[in-house]
């Protein structure tokens, strides 16, 4: 695997974003244009020494969710094209790597400074191994079928998985009157998974060259932390077991009781940068136009 896909896999798995006030088990993805994937509810552990027979993942919640998302994208909805992908990409490292990527978290769990630090970790270890179990029972997952997912998402009209190949792959490169026009798109839409996928597209610490009257709302090293975090508030889950939460947590560790936003803000140095982010996001909820739909 390259750099490349191992970069996206965990980074695509940055999201960050972190992890709950209260920590409670939601149900396993259902299909929603809006979400970019609902929350997942893990099944039982599987015991020591049993093998995950075909049976077993056919018959888990996981397989299930996983057979009927890819059943609708393979009829061509483009939503649901979109979440594939995303499940592709999050188990894109994992799956070739099963037994790597679980000592490396075992390690974060050992090394926790906080016992409920290690359970959060522990329990997304749990859910990440079972889900890719479930994602093509467990095969390796090439880029290439990966990226299709997301270009054919984008052609059929899903409006995130445009902001994603638009930003990533531009053929030529946006002029800040074209990147205006799509965050424009992007505003009027009312559509939080869009506003995540343009924050994500940007960068944590990265902006993007905008023309009026939108240069401020993607200008700075925290722009693209505040689409984010204006997404969450829109609605787009954003809970301790969601994509956006498991992302910061399971690559880099950052593992907190408490939501996306919340643990956004505690990676911040200072109160300023915290100002700044709020003072951002809030701009960007009072740039959508009235009665956007």
């Amino acid at each position: 695997m390259t750099a490349k896909r191992i970069f996206l896999a965990l980074a695509a798995t940055s999201l960050a974003l972190v992890v709950w006030l209260t920590w409670k088990p939601t149900s396993f993805p259902t299909h929603t244009a809006q979400a970019e994937t609902s929350a997942h509810k893990p099944a039982p552990p599987i015991a020591a020494g049993i093998p995950q027979t075909p049976g077993f993942i056919t018959a888990s919640p996981q397989r299930a969710w996983f057979l009927a998302l890819k059943q609708r994208a393979d009829a061509g909805d483009p939503a649901s094209q979109r979440l594939l992908a995303q499940a592709y990409d999050r188990c894109m490292y994992i799956n070739p790597n099963v037994e790597q990527y679980k000592e490396r978290i075992q390690r974060s769990i050992r090394s926790a400074d906080t016992e409920e630090k290690a359970t959060v970790l522990g329990y997304l270890l749990e859910h990440a191994l079972q889900e890719c179990a479930a994602v093509e029972d467990g095969a390796p997952i090439e880029w290439e079928d990966m990226r299709l997912l997301y270009a054919q998402a984008a052609q059929g009209g899903d409006l995130p998985a445009r902001v994603t190949e638009t930003v990533f792959n531009p053929q030529p490169p946006l002029s800040e009157v074209q990147a205006a026009a799509l965050l424009e798109e992007v505003l009027a839409s009312n559509d939080p998974a869009a506003m995540f996928a343009l924050g994500d597209a940007m960068g944590e610490f990265l902006g993007m060259q905008v023309a009026e009257p939108y240069t401020a709302l993607a200008d700075g090293e925290l722009a693209g932390r505040a689409w984010q975090v204006a997404a969450c508030r829109m609605g787009l889950e954003c809970g301790p077991e969601s994509p956006p939460a498991s992302r910061l947590c399971l690559p880099q560790g950052w593992c907190y009781e408490g939501t996306f936003e919340q643990a956004t803000r505690r990676r911040l140095q200072t109160d300023a940068e915290r100002e700044v982010l709020d003072r951002k996001a809030e701009a960007i909820l009072r740039a959508m136009p009235a009665g956007a739909a």
